[in-house]
């Protein structure tokens, strides 16, 4: 009965050695989670990474567990999410810097460097019966390679916007996007004009602050997914 006592001990010991290794290693994998959220960012919200819903915000976490999951380090991890996502996501000064670094250095000597002037307006106080309001934003390929935009999408079905390239103006796209077989080359050195229009009259649009944004995909290394945002207060 002793032997029978001893071994059962013994099994226990190692099944509660094996539970709080388990558990100080989910503890430990949680805080090294809340330290690379708290470094990230995704969308215009005032939401911490970590507990922003917006489609990316969990699209950019499922990617985190699955790099960290793979044994990936700190430093891979937001390499791989600016890369993924934009430098844009990356919100800690020094680690941006080094990852700006990387990824110049991965690109060689040519590429694209896409451009957006201005990348915000204002249009002030506004009301509904105005019905659409528009704003142009310049485009220009910066770089020594060929910029290829490969999709235009807005942040609200009361939004659309549309590409002027090459002599050539595409459709208006809305919050899904531009089709997947659509795509602009830019040449370096040359520009398009971005065109991003809010309808007022849509129910998506309150009364307050409105804020809405364009989304522009592209390959540039440095910055795959760039913004320009227009605002307005919404009277009645």
């Amino acid at each position: 009965m002793k032997v029978y006592r001893r071994i059962n001990a013994i099994i226990l010991c190692f099944l509660s050695l094996i539970f709080f290794s388990q558990l100080a290693f989910a503890q430990g994998l949680d805080a090294l989670k809340s330290d690379i959220y708290s470094k990230l960012k995704c969308c215009s919200c005032k939401e911490a990474f970590e507990k922003c819903t917006c489609p990316e915000a969990k699209e950019m976490r499922a990617y985190i567990d699955a790099l960290l999951e793979s044994a990936a380090s700190n430093d891979d991890i937001f390499y791989k999410i600016a890369k993924k996502f934009s430098l844009n996501t990356v919100i800690d000064a020094k680690i941006r810097q080094d990852v700006e670094r990387g990824l110049i250095k991965e690109a060689g000597d040519k590429y694209p460097k896409i451009i957006l002037t201005p990348d915000y307006f204002d249009f002030g106080q506004v009301t509904r019966k105005q019905g659409k309001l528009s704003k142009e934003f310049n485009l220009t390929n910066r770089g020594n390679a060929i910029l290829i935009i490969k999709n235009i999408r807005t942040s609200c079905p009361c939004a659309s916007v549309s590409l002027n390239a090459n002599k050539n103006k595409s459709l208006y796209f809305g919050t899904a996007g531009a089709p997947k077989d659509w795509q602009v080359a830019i040449n370096p050195g040359e520009s398009g004009v971005l065109e991003l229009s809010v309808d007022l009259a849509s129910p998506y649009v309150k009364v307050g602050k409105m804020i809405r944004d364009a989304s522009v995909i592209s390959n540039d290394i440095i910055y795959p997914e760039i913004l320009v945002r227009v605002e307005a207060e919404v009277k009645d």
